[in-house]
């Protein structure tokens, strides 16, 4: 499993209340958010019918049919199952790679996934903001080197930031990630948190990423 979903879920703190996760995959975002949160419930909308089934079984298998939902469609139109401004929380780990000037891997799923070709920023910004209520969050994890985009895609959609995290490979390199979290119709300014490191000598985790994956 990629470490973003970990990394984005252990920035959000509880409680998630209603939650829509945007490309959820197979579930991790999601499956993380419904553990570190037993009162919430939650909508995973994704794209591709083969990895919404392997969500759902990940769902039966913990027991979540009551808590989680699972919609296949496209975030880029409004769907009926996903009402507007009805969700406290929407998260995502997006496809981020743009498609000019990255090679798309040979798989068409993993493609989807990685890079921008069903689901650019300002497609997944605009769901987000249609999707959540007023004063609810919105969260994703994305490239450092696209901070400025994603932040300039939420402000348009109404979306005010409200925390950012730079995520750092190990320390003294430059930042690989961003975990940023916005509000809808928000008036709190900005705050730069500190820096989260992964790892320490060699490929060891940090003691904090340990703790986010349990192995401390």
């Amino acid at each position: 499993m990629s470490l973003d979903p970990v990394l984005l879920e252990g920035f959000l703190p509880p409680p998630h209340g209603r939650f829509l996760d945007i490309g959820c995959g197979t579930g991790a975002l999601s499956f993380l958010l419904l553990a570190r949160d037993p009162a919430a419930t939650g909508v995973g909308l994704e794209l591709q019918p083969r990895l919404a089934a392997l969500a759902a079984r990940g769902r039966e298998a913990n027991g979540w049919q009551s808590r989680f939902e699972i919609v296949v469609g496209d975030a880029r139109g409004p769907d009926e199952r996903i009402g507007a401004a009805a969700f406290d929380l929407v998260a995502t780990n997006p496809p981020y790679r743009t498609v000019a000037g990255n090679r798309r891997p040979p798989d068409d799923e993993r493609a989807l996934a990685h890079q921008e070709i069903a689901l650019a920023l300002p497609e997944w910004v605009a769901c987000a903001a249609r999707a959540v209520r007023p004063g609810g969050r919105v969260a994703a994890i994305f490239p450092a080197e696209r901070v400025g985009e994603l932040l300039e895609a939420l402000r348009a959609q109404a979306l005010s930031p409200s925390r950012l995290r730079p995520v750092y490979p190990r320390a003294g390199e430059p930042a690989s990630r961003v975990l940023v979290e916005a509000e809808r119709a928000g008036r709190r300014p900005l705050v730069i948190e500190a820096p989260l490191v992964l790892h320490v000598a060699g490929a060891r985790y940090t003691p904090e990423v340990r703790r986010l994956l349990d192995e401390e």
